[in-house]
């Protein structure tokens, strides 16, 4: 039951954070194709697709990391792995999970302190919109827990397939 739990758990963060990735290439298309109606059609350009298509894409790139680690779309170099037995590619599956479980706290953390440092003195970008940098840097936050909630599902799935005899992992 448990396991079924944090599989769906996993799975909803997972594709939600796609979803969302998703809808901001979307938007991200539409105001590049309204930066470019507007400037060489209207010749009134609005001069903001530059620095909302910078957030965007790191927007994209930051959420979309639970996703692309669920569906096992990071680089990944098979040539030894796959030639390992079940329970040794098991063993360097959890031992990748801990070690990436063990990584994202930091990420978590700076990308807390970046936020809380531009919200408490209220920075703004240098461009002519003065967008607030707690806002953009909260995506890095949110995006880092997705990753974290995504890896920790993971890892309880690994560590209960080693429990099981005969147990292989997903993708391995």
């Amino acid at each position: 039951m448990r396991q079924t739990t944090y599989a769906t758990i996993g799975a909803a963060i997972s594709k939600a954070s796609g979803h969302i990735s998703a809808w901001l290439i979307f938007a991200m298309m539409f105001m590049v194709v309204t930066e470019v109606v507007t400037r060489y059609v209207l010749r009134s350009p609005l001069m903001i697709a530059d620095e909302l298509g910078g957030y965007t894409v790191v927007a994209v790139t930051i959420i979309g990391l639970a996703y692309t680690w669920r569906e096992r779309g990071h680089i990944r170099i098979e040539v030894l792995t796959s030639r390992l037995p079940i329970k040794a590619r098991n063993w360097l599956r959890l031992t990748t999970l801990i070690l990436a479980t063990a990584y994202v706290p930091l990420l978590i953390y700076a990308s807390y302190d970046l936020w809380a440092v531009s919200r408490r003195l209220g920075l703004k970008s240098d461009s002519i919109l003065l967008t607030p940098l707690q806002w953009p840097r909260l995506i890095l936050l949110v995006g880092s827990v997705l990753l974290f909630v995504v890896l920790v599902t993971e890892l309880i799935q690994a560590i209960k397939t080693l429990r099981t005899p005969g147990g292989k992992l997903d993708g391995v």
